[in-house]
């Protein structure tokens, strides 16, 4: 009769289904509104996509009655991004199956979840950040506090911050603030601030927001830097997927181990220059 070894316990499909699971559980930024997903590069050839951007049209003209108007051209940019690949790999030996303290496979599925989120997540932040200027593209919206603002105080950073928004301010136009751990406390604190749990049941609350300021969602990630906070529009990013977390599998039958692996193949890119603020909190 066959006998079950190690890696018939361990289904490729199942697991890319739960660490796809974990991955979605654990995005910060990308599981935000300021983000546009798609899957428009899967089975396609080559290593390169084209973002493209309109341009913006002026300001409407004053017409005169009986007087034809003038057209404008509608412009477009595109800038080009890379696709990247990132994996990782864990080799699990029977005995460490057999004798040792957990399930290590459940452990891998949860931090190849993790890890993955982590990665993109990690990827749309520079990116947002990013300056385009040699590429042909542009720069985000750029803040520094006043000298001896240190804090993320509504006063001191939020109401700068949005003022560079001028008129398009509007909180439904925005996915969130994203801020380091280390300015947890400080948001928390601020009178603007209203908790998570006080937000109500009709307020759709997304993994790793704490509250909200002035309307807009707050969340943590140490992806942004300490003394460092994005504020982002809807869309303003864009993430595209050749193809999304997979997990395969093999026996080696001698050493009586199954090594694992996951990897997921995708580009990042600023959708929109205007729809993201990049705020530094002054240095002490």
């Amino acid at each position: 009769m066959p006998d079950t070894t190690a890696a018939n316990l361990i289904v490729p499909e199942v697991w890319a289904d739960m660490s796809q699971a974990r991955f979605t559980g654990a995005v910060r930024v990308m599981g935000s509104g300021a983000v546009m997903t798609d899957d428009t590069l899967v089975g396609q050839p080559g290593d390169t996509i084209n973002f493209p951007k309109w341009d913006t049209l002026g300001e409407l003209d004053d017409l005169t009655e009986g007087t034809a108007m003038s057209t404008t051209v509608m412009g477009q940019r595109s800038s080009s991004a890379t696709i990247r690949e990132a994996g990782k790999a864990v080799e699990i030996t029977d005995k460490a199956l057999l004798t040792g303290l957990g399930d290590p496979r459940d452990e891998a599925q949860r931090q190849f979840g993790i890890l993955a989120a982590r990665k993109v997540d990690a990827a749309l932040i520079a990116q947002a950040q990013a300056d385009e200027t040699a590429q042909g593209g542009g720069t985000p919206y750029s803040l520094t506090t006043a000298a001896g603002k240190t804090k993320f105080t509504w006063a001191d950073a939020m109401v700068p911050a949005l003022a560079k928004f001028g008129d398009e301010w509007d909180p439904a136009e925005f996915a969130g603030i994203f801020l380091n751990s280390a300015q947890h406390a400080e948001a928390a604190l601020d009178p603007q601030f209203i908790d998570a749990s006080k937000l109500g049941a009709d307020t759709v609350v997304r993994t790793g927001q704490i509250g909200a300021i002035a309307g807009l969602p707050v969340f943590i990630t140490n992806r942004v830097a300490a003394g460092k906070f994005l504020l982002l529009k809807n869309n303003s990013l864009g993430a595209l997927y050749k193809r999304r977390p997979i997990v395969e599998t093999d026996r080696d039958i001698l050493k009586r181990t199954t090594v694992i692996t996951t990897n997921v193949h995708f580009a990042v890119k600023r959708l929109d220059d205007k729809g993201v603020l990049v705020g530094t909190l002054a240095a002490t």
